[in-house]
């Protein structure tokens, strides 16, 4: 059994994993939306029911942790949070690319 300091040491590198995976996303929906304008947008719509597709059956019975549910919805709702950031920011360095180039 786990304890307490391991699971604190786990839930800090879930995190860290979860932002350098952020972060690397987001450099490539940059490069991908300055190498095809536009084509980030259409992507960013099909992630996330992408994503929730694939969680849409729930969790198996025998789940060790019974609050997997809760926690499945949790993390999907940071993912589309980064998402939205990502987003954003692409739009943003669209922006700038258009005045750049007028």
């Amino acid at each position: 059994m786990m304890g307490s300091d391991d699971c604190d040491r786990g839930a800090r590198s879930a995190d860290v994993a979860l932002e350098v995976l952020v972060r690397a996303y987001h450099a490539l929906a940059v490069v991908y939306e300055l190498s095809s304008p536009g084509a980030y947008t259409a992507l960013h719509g099909k992630m996330m029911p992408y994503l929730l597709d694939g969680f849409r059956h729930g969790t198996a019975p025998d789940a060790v942790d019974p609050d997997l549910d809760a926690t499945v919805s949790t993390a999907l709702e940071r993912v589309r949070s980064a998402l939205d950031e990502v987003r954003s920011d692409v739009a943003a360095v669209r922006a700038r690319r258009e005045e750049r180039d007028r």
